[in-house]
């Protein structure tokens, strides 16, 4: 794979599709409620312990001022987050994991001006996936290197996780001297 080539991991929040790389996902988990944290942001939903170590849940969902709800088709992705502190670990809520895909980072397109559900400076650029299927291989790289390629896609938004979840917050979860004191429920992990 190329330099400017990178795999991301797709996933939908409400009608939009988004992407994080998958360098950075350690794993992708069913819902388990949190334990609640005071005196955080409503779309942080607590701490959960996974093996050991204690990881922030945020709603992504809550976060964009979408609808939210819990069931079983809910899913967690555990990333690795950089903040001040170094790395840590998050868990984004998202409604349904989709797949991987490999986008040209030199081709993306930037985000508009205006965006309803995200603000803009957590967007990497806009992807588009290709409807490939059927598709031989010489006709996906046909179609790859097509001019018309642009308007047969599904639009995805790739989202740098590191100023969407960390922005100071992941400090104040996890980072703070109340850290020790945190009681989180063992076991499920």
């Amino acid at each position: 794979m190329s330099e400017s080539k990178k795999e991301f991991l797709t996933f939908e929040i409400g009608t939009e599709e988004y992407a994080v790389e998958i360098l950075r996902v350690q794993e992708i988990r069913g819902w388990q409620e949190p334990s609640p944290l005071p005196s955080v942001p409503s779309f942080v939903k607590g701490v959960v312990d996974l093996r050991g170590t204690v990881v922030p849940i945020i709603d992504l969902r809550e976060k964009f001022n979408l609808k939210v709800s819990y069931d079983d088709t809910t899913v967690v992705i555990v990333v690795h987050v950089i903040t001040s502190l170094g790395e840590r670990i998050a868990g984004l809520v998202v409604d349904a994991v989709s797949d991987v895909h490999t986008f040209d980072m030199s081709k993306l397109q930037p985000a508009p001006d205006i965006s309803s559900s995200l603000q803009n400076q957590f967007v990497v650029g806009l992807g588009t996936i290709e409807d490939q299927m059927g598709l031989g291989r010489g006709e996906q790289q046909a179609l790859e290197n097509s001019v018309e390629r642009q308007s047969h896609g599904q639009m995805v938004i790739l989202i740098d996780i590191d100023k969407l979840v960390a922005d100071g917050l992941i400090e104040v979860i996890i980072g703070g001297d109340d850290s020790e004191s945190l009681s989180v429920p063992t076991g499920n992990g």
